[in-house]
């Protein structure tokens, strides 16, 4: 994979490399293996049903995957999100929608540059 193009996205591929004790093959499956996953699907699904117990457990999954993979912005994005979510008892929907969206705008561009960088 292409590590300008992953950077671009928002991806510290040498981190993360660096993470997974060197083993660049293992990082870059679990990668792949993102581009399939249905945490986001479902915390989209959360979102418009405005559940927002099932969206913290989501966005709390992105989380995890998004520090240990390194993906910088994603991380921080779903780490503002997590952190509103859990310190309300009763989120504002307005408010929530805007991290939500900021979020996903992170996610997406993750994802556009895995596809990218597995195309280098």
């Amino acid at each position: 994979m292409d590590s300008k193009v992953l950077k671009e996205a928002g991806i510290d591929l040498e981190r993360g490399v660096a993470r997974f004790l060197g083993d660049r093959q293992l990082y870059e499956s679990i990668l792949l293996n993102f581009l399939v996953d249905k945490t986001f699907a479902n915390a989209k699904e959360a979102m418009e049903e405005e559940n927002y117990k099932d969206l913290y457990e989501c966005v709390h999954t992105l989380k995890g995957v998004a520090a240990n993979t390194d993906m910088t912005i994603l991380y921080r994005t779903t780490g503002e999100l997590c952190d509103y979510l859990r310190k309300q008892e009763a989120p504002d929907k307005e408010k929530t929608t805007l991290l939500f969206c900021q979020m996903e705008e992170a996610y997406y561009s993750v994802m556009k540059g895995i596809v990218a960088a597995r195309g280098a």
